[in-house]
């Protein structure tokens, strides 16, 4: 009881003392890519790392992109772009900062997965570019899995109810399919990067142990334990959806497999 008090007492302080001399880390990873494809098991994994502060759909990276598209919509505004990706850069710090004690953490990670509900205009290739832009150093962990496993998961859950007004919503099956495709062509585009893995599902899931190693390596974190593979369900498709999904992902497919994209 006694330590629980004093842990309430703490707090407020251990916020003031990181944010006044920016005690927080400065390293950011985000873990992005299609809804459904492993990014909530990624940043479950890393949240529980010692060195790591997670921060799941946070929202304020979109939040802070949609200003940025607003403001530099504007001559005015625009000549001063430097200043404004300063602006945005410290909101999100202090978001950070001001939302839990991070001192001693090495590395802040949050996921946004790339859907139409966080981004309604589905300008996720621009989201990207703004999120790189604001934070040129930081890491990007981009996630792909199987079109057909990943377009079934999305079928089966429903959208909208982190909203401040809930709008439950399902999209058609050609939606889900037109979202895998444009993340994978965002995969193709920036897999060569140099702050940017990417995750294939598959892999992580046949071959925890080392593909953990890799990804803990590209973070600069030491091993702690590796990745856990959370049982998947059936798919329930038909024949002629899956054979649907496949000939609209065949391309992408064929894009990732020339860049060393193939266990997904």
């Amino acid at each position: 009881m006694a330590q629980s008090h004093l842990h309430k007492l703490a707090a407020p302080f251990a916020l003031r003392l990181q944010k006044r001399f920016r005690l927080f880390p400065q390293g950011l990873c985000l873990i992005t890519g299609a809804p459904r494809s492993g990014t909530s098991a990624l940043c479950d994994w890393l949240g529980i790392h010692s060195a790591v502060s997670s921060f799941p759909e946070s929202r304020i990276l979109v939040s802070v992109h949609t200003f940025l598209e607003e403001a530099l919509r504007f001559k005015n505004l625009q000549v001063k772009s430097d200043e404004i990706m300063g602006l945005a850069r410290n909101l999100v710090l202090d978001y950070y900062s001001n939302a839990r004690a991070l001192m001693g953490k090495n590395l802040i990670v949050d996921k946004e997965p790339l859907e139409p509900i966080a981004f309604p205009s589905k300008e996720y290739g621009q989201f990207i570019a703004n999120f790189m832009r604001i934070f040129p150093n930081a890491k990007v962990l981009f996630a792909i899995r199987d079109p057909i496993a990943t377009v079934w998961s999305m079928s089966q859950r429903v959208w909208g109810e982190s909203l401040t007004v809930p709008d439950s919503r399902r999209f058609r099956l050609e939606e889900y399919i037109e979202n895998w495709c444009a993340c994978a062509e965002l995969i193709s585009t920036h897999a060569d990067a140099k702050n940017v893995y990417v995750v294939q599902f598959g892999r992580l899931v046949r071959d925890a142990d080392n593909e953990s190693k890799r990804i803990l390596d590209f973070l600069g974190l030491p091993i702690e334990s590796p990745f856990q593979p959370r049982r998947t369900h059936e798919i329930g498709f038909s024949k002629e959806d899956r054979k649907k999904i496949q000939q609209a992902a065949a391309p992408y497919l064929e894009n990732l497999r020339q860049r060393g994209i193939t266990d997904l």
